[in-house]
């Protein structure tokens, strides 16, 4: 760019001198501002014109198209359908403060009856008393063997244990709970869970058996959850899958928790625990080998909806967990909403344990708690 032109100076610095005046020069000037009226009344009579037309107001540049890439800011998720859950033990009047809490309707209550032996599994009569009559569609994890009993996948994949599940099912039946959604062995792939195996083709035939035993019994209308725990584990649970005809979800307990990532560090800030929090998300939880991304892809391949029986924030004892995390919310709404991933219900873990706190309405996660209000709750949440 020309120096002067820019400036008003020349090199050295100093304004440049006025040319000379003449008569030629004062002609060739009153023809210049001559054509610069004309010009100048065009552009008045333009402008009237267009002022005074059809338009109440003066016309306006339109605004550039928005960047294709930029995503529509996040509000209030529209959940298309999904079923919205909660987890609060078996205790009808929690879930109800939740929803009191929430500002919204809750649709179902996750549950898991006590499993020390097979009465516990096949009889839960205190079950079935606390949610008879109530508008909660039932989400219950179903042990498929007992704590405290000598018992084997390969018994019951022999038949051994049929009576039990028959008779859970025709108590639930007895018990309004027809309809349940039935998470069979869930997190079958951590190694916690004595219904884990390394063998996956006797894990197959129980789970397959447990199925057809439970829906020979009359009046029953169950859907069965396949629920994997999120994330790399000791076996592949895609080995376990037992087959499009025994499936009705693929279920998915999803938690803010890595040892990849995590923990975050004491002398991390805001902005680095954040950042560990984002590289978390994309990553391991949802860009995983065996993350979100994952599991949605795997239940469209079979023709499945999703299910996200437990999700939610953790504080850690261990670490471990994201903590006080409201972009893990973001993402966890935005997964939800979207059709892709054919989400048929959610539910928040609104609990601690022995291993650290998903609690929500306590004072652990502020953060966290407003975000999911923003996004879950309804007009009346808080």
């Amino acid at each position: 760019m020309d120096a002067h032109r820019t400036t008003g100076t020349d090199l050295a610095g100093s304004r440049p001198a006025e040319p000379a005046a003449g008569p030629g020069r004062s002609r060739g000037r009153l023809r210049w501002l001559l054509v610069a009226a004309a010009l100048a009344l065009v552009v008045v009579v333009v402008a009237v014109v267009r002022w005074t037309g059809d338009d109440p107001q003066p016309p306006v540049s339109a605004p550039p198209p928005p960047d294709a890439e930029s995503p529509a800011p996040l509000t209030r998720a529209d959940w298309q359908g999904t079923g919205v859950g909660v987890f609060r033990k078996t205790d009808p009047e929690a879930v109800q403060g939740y929803e009191e809490w929430l500002g919204r309707p809750v649709e179902l209550a996750v549950d898991f009856s006590s499993r020390e032996d097979w009465r516990d599994i096949s009889r839960p009569q205190y079950q079935f008393d606390a949610w008879e009559g109530l508008p909660y569609r039932l989400v219950l994890g179903i042990a498929m063997l007992p704590d405290e009993v000598d018992a084997s996948l390969e018994a019951g994949a022999r038949g051994e244990y049929d009576e039990y599940f028959q008779t859970l099912a025709e108590g639930l039946v007895d018990a309004g709970q027809e309809d349940a959604i039935l998470r069979i062995g869930w997190e079958f792939n951590l190694p916690s869970w004595v219904w884990s195996s390394e063998d996956e083709d006797t894990w197959v035939a129980y789970w397959r058996r447990i199925v057809d035993v439970m829906r020979s019994v009359d009046g029953e209308q169950f859907r069965f959850d396949w629920n994997v725990n999120n994330g790399p584990s000791r076996i592949d649970a895609v080995d376990y899958y037992p087959g499009d005809e025994y499936v009705d979800y693929v279920g998915v307990d999803a938690y803010d928790v890595t040892g990849a990532v995590y923990p975050i560090p004491d002398d991390c800030d805001q902005a680095c625990a954040d950042a560990l929090r984002r590289e978390a998300w994309r990553d391991e939880i949802y860009g995983g080998e065996r993350g979100l991304r994952f599991w949605s892809e795997f239940a469209a391949q079979h023709d499945k909806q999703l299910s996200l029986p437990e999700w939610g924030v953790w504080e850690r004892n261990d670490g471990i967990g994201g903590g006080d995390n409201p972009y893990y919310i973001e993402q966890m709404a935005e997964f939800i909403a979207d059709p892709e991933n054919r989400v048929g219900y959610q539910a928040y873990f609104e609990n601690a344990n022995s291993q650290g706190t998903h609690e929500l309405l306590g004072d652990d996660f502020p953060r966290a708690r407003e975000r999911y209000l923003e996004l879950f709750g309804g007009p009346e949440a808080g």
